[in-house]
């Protein structure tokens, strides 16, 4: 009985495997293909006639290039929850979507995708006239995707739940159209890196794990007048709401050069004003009930709050958040609505005073209230453009020294157990918790390294100071966090004057980092 019943078994779990693996298809799309294709390695589909054939379990990969498009893919197939739909790029390859001939219009999203149980993973989302990425559907995984330079917020959320976006970066999205409805400009009013607002669904919650946003026009991610639950978890923001754009080069000027001119300076440059907010975190809006949790959040030089409540009347929790620069930090100032709940959080270098009046407030071992004395030496690093740094090859946050904790800082242990793991006798503040077995040494900036000449033609010419012989690192990453330049340079105990060839970056500003075991530098650059 035992051998017929194992048998049983045996041939049932196999049909069941093998049902999948001849019900799950997997396709190929590149830039290039024609109708002609059949979906092979060999032969592949074009993009929208590959993700119309899509069923649950099938894998579409998409290999690298540019793919222009004027019109929205829309992606309406749904897969289940053990047989996700997925759209991947394929290994070592990077396919950028690029829209910038669509015209600037709100119907004109990037991409639109209404189903369920797909995963998006490795797309760049480029200059569309609307949002990059539209989701209305549930069950999603987007991984890994940029979405930048968008007339709308890079990725838009509204209705769905349950979603999951993972390690994305979503950066100068800009409405410059926009106005008020007297006509009167609201350019950048509009556009978020992550927007998952003006809807109502409480069934479950979207979740952002890893992801950053900077320099888009509005804010990095506005929840308003979302009814519902959200978490944020090892998320980032940077300079949200810049005064400014130059459009003289940007990829929709063609499109748009008839409105985009009439801002054009003296110097031929196209400069277009922003009226944006300017926030970090909005965690809701409008008087209605957003529950959100953001844990282990870095919020930084926002033009306005890096955290802010914005009449939220749902629970907002707070656990090991950092804010540095903002004005203010942090700003919960409704004191008729919504539940505050902040612990093990730190607010640095707050432009105006932090405010923590909502309705209820609960909060205990954070930088303000824990009564001992702080200043820039608890820190490894303030140097906050760290935080566009390129990402790890796993596609997970870069390794930073920013806000770092000091060996022997007072906020070391300083914190209350909130269920997160920690070194140590109690959990440390901040978003970064010191690892007594690995401890970072500070970076000082220009304090030994010089570099000239600065701007830079083809030569650029380092000192800097070593205190061992050892093989560096030596770093060049642009204004969008991509790093362009990696050198491993031999260096000597003492005083370094190093020649670096720089003929090949391209015209622009750049940071440049020299790094070892203890050495960790950093300088402005501009050629």
């Amino acid at each position: 009985m035992f051998r017929f019943l194992t048998l049983f078994l045996f041939i049932s779990l196999s049909c069941i495997f093998f049902n999948e693996s001849v019900t799950a298809a997997v396709y190929y799309t590149s830039s290039d293909a024609t109708s002609a294709g059949n979906g092979t390695m060999n032969s592949p589909y074009p993009f929208a006639t590959a993700i119309g054939k899509l069923s649950a379990g099938d894998t579409l990969w998409v290999r690298g290039g540019i793919y222009q498009s004027f019109v929205r893919f829309s992606i309406s197939r749904s897969g289940a929850a053990n047989a996700l739909i997925h759209i991947l790029a394929y290994h070592g390859e990077q396919p950028v979507f690029d829209f910038r001939t669509q015209p600037y219009n709100s119907s004109n999203q990037g991409f639109y995708l209404s189903g369920n149980y797909v995963e998006l993973k490795g797309l760049v989302i480029q200059a569309a006239g609307d949002n990059g990425l539209y989701v209305s559907g549930s069950n999603n995984v987007i991984e890994q995707c940029v979405f930048r330079w968008n007339c709308d917020s890079g990725l838009q959320l509204k209705t769905g739940t349950n979603n999951l976006i993972k390690n994305c970066d979503s950066y100068e999205n800009f409405d410059y159209e926009t106005v008020n409805s007297d006509g009167s400009p609201n350019y950048g009013g509009n556009a978020d890196g992550f927007a998952d607002k003006q809807y109502s669904n409480t069934s479950g919650a979207n979740t952002f794990v890893g992801c950053r946003s900077w320099r888009n026009s509005d804010d990095g991610w506005d929840h308003y007048a979302k009814v519902g639950n959200t978490i944020d978890l090892d998320c980032w923001c940077f300079q949200m709401g810049p005064s400014q754009y130059d459009m003289t080069n940007h990829p929709r000027y063609q499109t748009d050069a008839a409105f985009l001119n009439t801002f054009m300076q003296s110097d031929g440059r196209v400069i277009v004003p922003n009226y944006g907010n300017g926030n970090g975190f909005k965690t809701g809006g409008n008087y209605t009930s957003n529950n959100i949790t953001l844990t282990r959040c870095l919020s930084a030089y926002n033009k306005v709050k890096g955290f802010d409540q914005n009449n939220n009347n749902g629970i907002m929790t707070l656990y090991h958040c950092t804010a540095f620069a903002n004005n203010p930090n942090y700003g919960f100032t409704n004191s008729s609505y919504g539940t505050l709940i902040i612990k093990n959080s730190i607010s640095m270098n707050g432009l105006s005073s932090d405010r923590f009046s909502c309705k209820s407030t609960t909060m205990s071992n954070n930088s303000w209230n824990i009564g001992s004395p702080f200043s820039d030496k608890d820190f490894v690093s303030l140097e906050a453009t760290q935080m566009i740094a390129s990402r790890s090859e796993d596609g997970s946050l870069p390794e930073i020294q920013f806000m770092h904790l000091m060996q022997g800082s007072s906020f070391i242990d300083a914190g209350v157990d909130v269920g997160l793991p920690y070194f140590g006798n109690a959990p440390d503040l901040g978003a970064f918790e010191f690892n007594p077995s690995t401890p970072l040494f500070r970076l000082t900036r220009n304090k030994t390294l010089k570099a000239f000449p600065n701007p830079v033609i083809n030569q650029l010419i380092l000192e800097f100071e070593s205190d061992r012989s050892e093989q560096v690192h030596l770093q060049f990453v642009d204004v969008t966090g991509k790093m362009v330049k990696n050198i491993s340079l031999a260096v000597v105990d003492g005083t370094n004057r190093l020649a670096i060839d720089c003929s090949d970056l391209p015209r622009g500003s750049y940071l440049c980092q020299i790094q070892g075991s203890a050495l960790n530098e950093l300088v402005r650059l501009i050629k």
